[in-house]
């Protein structure tokens, strides 16, 4: 029995060794592959409302609500599209549409010019971040740079101190120089 177990003692070592191989593969693999992906399923994930006023060149202007990610475009179709007059060039329809926006479409007769002109004007010595974002060209970092600067420097005497200052850009500013002003900071008013 001795020279039967010895001829085939590869092959009885080799049985036995053989689940002990693959349970130590096994084991490997669960090691070396690490743990599954996280898998997020965010379609549950309702999104947050927001509420932009739409005014000037639209067919129905007035406050609509959005989901928190949609564009200007998305408004001005909440607002039932621009009038035949509308000047779209003149506002970013790809930029994303905030709680609280204000969106003005001006029209190319000049009547958008007049309502803007009838609507108030931004005081930048007071006016909150999210009123300077409804600006063109005012995004929250431009916004955030002139509140730091009046609290820092003082208040502007006037809207050109708003390149002096070198907040804005020459192209920003000249889109915005008519639709912003200066007043007086409290305590100053009569002197």
């Amino acid at each position: 029995m001795s020279d039967l177990l010895e001829r085939y003692r590869w092959f009885v070592v080799a049985l036995f060794a053989l689940p002990f191989l693959i349970g130590i593969g096994f084991l490997l693999s669960e090691r070396l592959s690490g743990p599954q992906p996280l898998e997020l399923d965010l379609a549950d994930v309702p999104a947050e409302e927001i509420r932009v006023y739409v005014t000037g060149a639209v067919q129905r202007p007035g406050v609509y609500p959005l989901t928190d990610g949609d564009r200007w475009i998305d408004a001005l179709e909440a607002a039932g599209g621009p009038t035949a007059d509308a000047n779209l060039a003149a506002v970013d329809l790809a930029r994303r549409a905030r709680d609280e926006d204000t969106i003005l479409v001006p029209s190319l007769s000049g009547a958008g010019v007049a309502s803007a002109s009838q609507a108030p004007l931004v005081d930048i010595n007071t006016a909150s971040a999210a009123i300077l974002e409804t600006l063109p060209g005012i995004g929250e970092v431009r916004a955030g740079r002139i509140i730091d600067s009046r609290e820092r420097d003082g208040p502007f005497a006037s809207a050109d101190e708003l390149l002096e200052r070198d907040l804005i850009s020459l192209a920003v500013f000249e889109e915005i120089a008519d639709l912003v002003t200066v007043g007086l900071p409290t305590g100053q008013a009569g002197q």
